[in-house]
């Protein structure tokens, strides 16, 4: 294992060599990334083969919308479950209380969606599917806003998949280890805007509040202005994340941490307020949270006994795990979730 004081910035990542014929490309990728999770749970990547045009068209039709009227983006409000669809308006959520911390409302607004695939047969009729599998919702006279989020949503749980392969990789198991795992994945997308600020924030209030994300793999498309993603060093300090024009910057979440018993970490990230003399800046943030298949059993990978500790977590299955902290962050509350009935 590498010495984990030496990350104090979030690495760059060519996941070119992956895509080619071979073992040797895909050994070399997989062998970076492994590093980069162990240190700092932070990389960014290049030679994605994602098209520049998917990408800019979702972000048009997101600038777009959050550029109309209140009332008119309330007409695809977030459902009374308070899950990722629609929109939620500025100060409607604060992450850090998926902490058991207690802040100011996180100033930021956005538009969620979930799978685009229809539910599977076995949780169909239960909550299970209103909670995971709930329809999304759209703006009527928008139709080129759902093709945008549909289509870019398809190339991230392509790329998703492909990264998962190496984490396998790079774990020393096979490729295809968390396929049948993600195989009916319940993944969520959003397009956030951090608005610009017309007064200082209240003490203690970001754009977003600190937190770890508590899916398998985040994947972000974010925009490099004052004012954006900031992640937390093992030293205690936080450093600033500037990716290249044409990159993603992606992030392992607590459910890696816990099939990698702590080797690899889910770390705090948080976005930051812009200072004084840029606050009039907004700033758009596209982050895909790639989950599994709500039943699926998140627990230590047996190669990581090695050390003689044993499994830090008990077994969980993702759906009760993703829920006891989503809900504290979308009602902004401390206390331990209760799952709604459909």
């Amino acid at each position: 294992m590498s010495d984990r004081s030496e990350l104090t910035e979030v690495p760059a990542i060519d996941l070119g060599p992956s895509f080619e014929a071979g073992e040797t490309g895909r050994d070399q990728v997989a062998a970076e990334i492994r590093h980069a999770c162990e240190e700092i749970g932070f990389f960014s990547i290049i030679g994605h083969g994602v098209p520049n045009s998917v990408i800019e068209s979702l972000q048009r039709e997101a600038r777009a919308y959050f550029a109309l009227p209140p009332e008119e983006k309330l007409k695809t409000p977030q459902p009374p479950e308070k899950i990722s669809r629609g929109y939620s308006h500025v100060g409607s959520r604060g992450l850090a209380f998926s902490l058991g911390k207690e802040t100011p409302p996180d100033l930021q607004e956005s538009f969620a969606m979930g799978p685009v695939k229809a539910a599977p047969a076995t949780v169909i009729g239960s909550s299970t599917e209103n909670l995971f599998f709930f329809p999304n919702s759209w703006p009527t006279d928008r139709p080129q806003f759902r093709a945008a989020f549909e289509a870019y949503y398809n190339e991230m749980d392509k790329l998703a998949v492909h990264i998962l392969r190496l984490f396998a990789r790079a774990l020393k198991l096979n490729d295809d280890f968390f396929d049948n795992k993600v195989n009916e994945s319940t993944s969520t997308m959003r397009a956030i805007y951090y608005p610009p600020q017309d007064r200082m924030p209240v003490h203690g209030q970001l754009r977003a509040g600190e937190h770890t994300d508590y899916d398998t793999l985040t994947i972000l498309k974010g925009e490099d202005v004052p004012g954006g993603l900031q992640v937390k060093l093992r030293h205690g300090g936080w450093v600033d994340v500037h990716p290249r024009s044409d990159a993603f910057v992606c992030n392992i979440g607590d459910l890696m941490m816990r099939w990698t018993n702590d080797e690899w970490v889910s770390n705090l990230h948080r976005v930051a307020n812009p200072p004084p003399e840029a606050m009039k800046l907004g700033r758009l943030s596209i982050p895909f949270f790639h989950n599994p298949n709500v039943d699926a059993e998140i627990r230590c990978i047996t190669s990581f006994y090695d050390k003689g500790t044993g499994e830090k977590y008990p077994p969980v299955k993702f759906g009760d795990f993703y829920l006891s902290k989503h809900m504290k962050a979308q009602n902004m509350a401390k206390a331990e979730h209760s799952a709604p009935t459909a």
